[in-house]
């Protein structure tokens, strides 16, 4: 395993991270002990960084790790929540709220969940523009800070695709210290951008959903993406077929890489952009095994990264998500 430390929050991370959400029912079952064994072997392999959210299985997800690793255990490991869905309302969806009064009561209880004060990465989970605009956010994050509930505060950025006018606003503010955004061969836009202004401000960079769905490992085919029944199902219409067709093309660059297609998608978000961490999902052993062999293989080289660049930008804007549309913006 190899670590970096987070931007200048001081916490030294392994670079692939596990992805708790992948435990709590939005990537299909997975029993209690089975995801309480998966937890464990993940830090025997060297993962010292879990990523959750409070709305994950309505508390499941944080409640797995202190289940996992019990109180001693937990402080451990580097823990990342997230806080902002208020599946505490009953309603289905849950609605986003970002007042300080939740935002205080939902660390409270997450801390509670997690068997750990202070957490060590409390991130605002999918806020809004207006939101991150709004000095009462940054007033509460800073209190959620002083009293003991966060070593270190950040933004995880979504669910819309188009997020850079998000994490501009958010880098514009000194409490954010770390960024969470999706970045991958097949969705390179905004993580790009979004990984380059962060790092010049030396805010950590953490990279999600780095396979594309199950696209990039190939743990789906064309025409299998309209059997999924999980969350995989909010992909924009026509989304899928466009990135199998872009994957086509990118495979002619990549097939004669070592490793395996899951394995390259990793070192291709590792390698191309200023990424700290990467967040996995993984259900199983021999996956998660695949997965953090990745830091085995060679780096992938410069020219490689530029040409599967250059195949994204020459597809981005047929892509039905429009993940360049503030960007073009900005850019003008």
């Amino acid at each position: 395993m190899e670590y970096r430390v987070l931007g200048r929050t001081g916490l030294r991370v392994s670079r692939i991270g596990f992805g708790v959400y992948s435990l709590t029912g939005l990537y299909g079952d997975v029993g209690e002990e089975e995801a309480i064994e998966l937890l464990r072997y993940a830090e025997s392999l060297g993962v010292n960084f879990y990523d959750t959210a409070d709305v994950y299985g309505n508390g499941y997800g944080e409640e797995l790790l202190c289940k996992a690793f019990g109180e001693k255990g937990v402080k451990r490991i580097i823990v990342a929540t997230k806080i902002g869905y208020d599946f505490y309302s009953g309603e289905a969806p849950p609605p986003r709220r970002y007042d300080p009064e939740y935002l205080i009561s939902a660390v409270e209880r997450s801390s509670e969940r997690l068997c750990k004060k202070p957490i060590d990465l409390v991130q605002v989970h999918n806020p809004p523009l207006e939101v991150l605009r709004s000095r009462a956010l940054w007033r509460t994050l800073e209190r959620i800070h002083d009293e003991g509930y966060a070593k270190a505060i950040g933004v995880a950025l979504g669910p819309e695709t188009d997020v850079l006018e998000h994490a501009i606003e958010a880098l514009s503010h000194e409490e954010t210290q770390a960024l969470q955004f999706v970045y991958n061969m097949l969705e390179q836009e905004p993580g790009f951008t979004i990984a380059r202004l962060a790092a010049e401000k030396k805010v950590g960079t953490i990279a999600r959903v780095p396979h594309a769905g199950g696209v990039l490992d190939e743990s789906i085919r064309p025409g299998e993406e309209k059997k999924l029944r999980d969350h995989r199902v909010l992909r924009r219409r026509g989304w899928y077929s466009w990135a199998f067709q872009l994957y086509n093309e990118m495979k002619k660059i990549i097939a004669t890489l070592p490793g395996t297609p899951g394995q390259i998608a990793i070192r291709f978000a590792l390698d191309s952009a200023p990424i700290d961490t990467v967040i996995i999902i993984a259900k199983d052993k021999s996956r998660l095994r695949e997965y953090i062999n990745s830091l085995r293989l060679p780096r992938l080289s410069p020219s490689i990264t530029a040409r599967l660049r250059e195949l994204y930008l020459g597809a981005i804007h047929s892509s039905p998500e429009k993940p360049a549309k503030s960007l073009e913006k900005i850019r003008k």
